[in-house]
């Protein structure tokens, strides 16, 4: 947002582009000789365009954040993000997958990825689905079943906690997630690589009830 009010890019503008380092292509300007009086500037929008709540910036920061827990796209993608690589690495849960199953009510919460079997019949009949698809996605399951802690964490999705973060976490605390999530913003800041403000991320993502019961219902399955 600052770039583009810095520079006065506007909707519709020709612009000159040049590489930035090796690869990444960046903006340099808008061309004013080719402005005809019809470019106007784009405003950011102030509300999520899904379920309307308003947008937050957080101070030195580029993002806009929907800060609704329960919006319909936040928990999509939280979900996507868990299932991710890095994270438990499930193969056959795309978002547009992700948005079926949760459309039809299969999954509210992280743990009832682990239980989706029991929905078998519905599944085979949905649309892009059949049994060998099925089959392949409850198989990716059940092996990440057995993961890592890193990678536990990362898929949790705290704010501004990588893999590489979640990694030094636990060999500061040696893997004990009891001792990580009631631990407070003086003891993370000693570790490695934690500023204050992941830090506080992480101690504001365990104050919550309802994050720490979504995780015990997790710890469950794994």
């Amino acid at each position: 947002e600052d770039m583009i009010r810095d520079k006065d890019i506007r909707i519709g503008d020709y612009v000159i582009v040049h590489k930035a380092g090796d690869i990444i292509p960046e903006i340099v300007a808008s061309v004013p000789e080719k402005r005809d009086g019809l470019q106007v500037p784009y405003v950011f929008p102030k509300v999520c365009p899904v379920c309307g709540m308003p947008l937050v910036r957080y101070p030195d920061e580029a993002h806009h954040f929907c800060i609704n827990n329960d919006c319909p796209a936040r928990v999509v993608e939280s979900i996507a993000h868990f299932c991710s690589r890095d994270a438990m690495n499930i193969d056959g849960l795309s978002e547009a997958t992700l948005e079926k199953f949760i459309g039809a009510g299969f999954i509210h919460e992280y743990a009832d990825i682990f239980h989706l079997s029991g929905h078998k019949e519905v599944i085979t009949e949905m649309e892009g689905f059949g049994q060998k698809s099925y089959d392949n996605l409850i198989s990716s399951i059940e092996t990440a079943s057995h993961t890592t802690l890193p990678r536990l964490i990362y898929g949790l999705g705290i704010a501004g906690i990588g893999l590489a973060n979640a990694k030094m976490l636990c060999r500061h605390f040696n893997y004990d997630l009891d001792q990580m999530r009631h631990c407070n913003v003086e003891e993370l800041t000693a570790v490695d690589g934690i500023g204050g403000v992941l830090a506080q991320a992480w101690v504001d993502y365990f104050a919550s009830e309802k994050n720490n019961e979504v995780l015990d219902h997790l710890l469950q399955e794994l």
